[in-house]
């Protein structure tokens, strides 16, 4: 990562501490972005994008992301920053996720859920996935996500990884 996108991303960090953008620590964003690296998605989708911290740390590897926001005023900072780190890769959907999620046709080989969290489950079932998708749901320990963590790994391989809020990782196959 360049240190350009690193500094914007530190100054992000200290911006959604006295803001309440509530985006995920930074470990989450390293491992998302070593995932993607990894598994390099043709199609990500990010549900619930913020002020784009952790959009950043999804499309700065360069593959193209589809992120969803629902707060008009969450997604201006989130094209400030988005220009500040010269992604172009993103496209930006406004409105809430589960109305979006509906009439999306294409499929995902990459997913990010850090959204409402009561909707998870609701959000997985909606997705249209390639085979050997990867989903990743934040917040699945400090929201105390049971219903979602329960069926994903009845259905699924899945992990649940005790860093930041608590991510789980499901290997769709």
């Amino acid at each position: 990562m360049n240190k350009k996108i690193l500094n914007l991303l530190i100054e992000l960090e200290e911006f959604g501490k006295l803001n309440f953008m509530f985006n995920v620590p930074r470990e989450t964003g390293e491992l998302l972005n070593l995932l993607v690296k990894i598994k390099k998605p043709k199609k990500i989708l990010e549900i619930g994008m913020s002020n784009g911290y952790s959009t950043i740390w999804l499309a700065e590897p360069g593959f193209p992301v589809i992120s969803i926001e629902a707060d008009p005023k969450k997604i201006i900072l989130a094209k400030e920053n988005l220009k500040k780190a010269n992604l172009k890769n993103i496209k930006i959907l406004q409105g809430f996720a589960l109305d979006i999620l509906k009439n999306i046709k294409e499929k995902f080989d990459f997913v990010f859920i850090d959204a409402t969290k009561k909707e998870y489950l609701d959000y997985f079932k909606l997705l249209k996935l390639n085979k050997s998708a990867i989903v990743v749901a934040d917040n699945i320990i400090s929201h105390n996500i049971l219903h979602y963590h329960e069926f994903v790994n009845k259905k699924y391989k899945s992990c649940l990884i005790k860093i930041g809020s608590g991510i789980e990782v499901t290997s769709i196959d």
